[in-house]
């Protein structure tokens, strides 16, 4: 298996801000609202094509009998959200990398360590060139670097929108701690969910401020990061009240605080997690957003069609 996790393409930067075919014109939210700057609406492509791939769903198959289920599910899911939060938004889809892990694996070899490809079908990652295809012919602009997971990139371009109104769809919670005034989580369910400051401080006890340092300590099965033992959200969220960070945790565990003792001893491990949840936010980027919204998304049986897949 590739450092990056299991892959479909070639190692090579991949930038894509392609011109819409006219075979698949149609409605368009362009000039609707002038006097207003389009929401800027990041996708975790990866994210996306798991939940297309392993969400409740009935298969969808070309005339041959090939299984398109996953690119068809990923049109699906995306054109649902943007219909639901992004009518008026500029969508730019990201992709993990072929090297995507390898900078956190060098600083903690157990990074996503549980999840083990070996024995898991993961044909559906072979789509990965249709569906970049597919967003290519329906003018969403998509973005994979060789050496960066989406969510880096994705950090940045939500850093770099300062005051524009971001939203970034995915079910992968290290987002939250992008959460503010302007930036938003949805959910790609099947009736997407937003995630705001108030509902976070609400579900959690926690801010976005707090987030890597809550994760650290009641840890991630997703990332491979166990956490201190013992340790659930709901303690992780009282060590936490009154807007503690894990330093200052640190300072008390060892001026005797019981508490936060635990903190005291186990620093070099929870340093370690909380830097590789939190997120970079200096990738660099040779492209900016347009400003300019995109194209309302054709139906998935046309994007197909499009790609001579049901034929």
């Amino acid at each position: 298996m590739m450092k990056g996790g299991a892959r479909a393409h070639s190692k090579v930067d991949r930038i894509v801000v392609p011109a819409r075919p006219d075979a698949l014109r149609g409605s368009s939210d362009v000039g609707l609202f002038e006097t207003d700057e389009p929401t800027l609406f990041l996708v975790d492509g990866n994210n996306l094509l798991w939940r297309a791939a392993h969400g409740n769903r009935a298969p969808f198959e070309a005339a041959d009998g090939r299984d398109l289920t996953p690119l068809f599910r990923f049109i699906v899911l995306l054109r649902r959200a943007l219909g639901t939060y992004g009518l008026f938004a500029e969508c730019i889809v990201c992709f993990d990398g072929a090297e995507a892990w390898a900078e956190r694996l060098d600083m903690d070899a157990g990074y996503k360590g549980n999840r083990h490809y070996e024995n898991a079908d993961l044909s559906f990652m072979g789509w990965l060139p249709e569906i970049r295809a597919a967003l290519d012919c329906a003018d969403v602009a998509n973005v994979e670097l060789v050496n960066s997971e989406a969510d880096d990139v994705i950090a940045t371009l939500a850093h770099r929108a300062e005051v524009r109104p971001v939203r970034i769809l995915s079910t992968d919670r290290d987002y939250y701690q992008l959460i503010g005034p302007t930036t938003t989580v949805v959910t790609p369910k099947e009736r997407p969910a937003v995630v705001t400051e108030q509902s976070l401080c609400s579900r959690y006890g926690v801010t976005a401020d707090q987030w890597c340092d809550f994760r650290a300590l009641a840890g991630d099965v997703s990332d491979g990061i166990p956490g201190l033992p013992g340790v659930g959200m709901k303690k992780a969220a009282a060590l936490l009240s009154g807007g503690k960070t894990l330093d200052d945790l640190y300072v008390l565990g060892g001026d005797g605080d019981s508490s936060a003792r635990a903190v005291f001893d186990h620093w070099d491990d929870l340093s370690r997690w909380r830097d590789m949840i939190r997120l970079r936010t200096d990738i660099d980027l040779s492209f900016a957003p347009t400003g300019r919204p995109t194209p309302r998304l054709p139906s998935p049986s046309a994007v197909c069609a499009e790609l001579g897949l049901l034929t």
